[in-house]
């Protein structure tokens, strides 16, 4: 199983620079082809469910303090949107996450943040992401 640092970094270092809610949903994204593909998780990422939107459990811990990740500030004034960068080597992945997070990567570009979040809520199997029964 891959780590959530692993597949995170790796997504910014293929992606570049991103916002965490749009990094997150490819990540689920992935999970969720994993688990078509290959009937398991690719990551041990704990999802949490709210009102039409999710978050990693731990995801900001996993970010803040390691040296490896920076975060650049959005500015609202003029509609930038802050975004995290991975500034190391991209991690060497089994091949299984690789070609689940190239393909959630590459599914992503198609999307803007709402259909991509919608795309992932959606999906019948986010729920055994969540742990909540189908």
């Amino acid at each position: 199983m891959t780590s959530l640092r692993e597949a995170v970094a790796y997504i910014l270092a293929r992606g570049g620079c991103m916002h965490p809610f749009r990094f997150s949903r490819i990540l689920a994204l992935a999970e969720l082809h994993a688990l078509r593909e290959a009937g398991r998780r690719l990551t041990d990422a704990v999802y949490v469910t709210g009102p039409g939107v999710f978050f990693i459990e731990g995801l900001k811990d996993v970010i803040e303090g390691d040296p490896c990740f920076v975060k650049h500030e959005g500015d609202p004034a003029t509609g930038r949107r802050g975004c995290i960068e991975y500034r190391c080597p991209a991690p060497q992945l089994p091949g299984e996450a690789v070609e689940a997070l190239d393909w959630a990567l590459r599914e992503a570009s198609k999307l803007d943040d709402m259909a991509l979040n919608q795309l992932v809520l959606g999906d019948p199997l986010f729920k055994r992401l969540t742990g909540e029964s189908s």
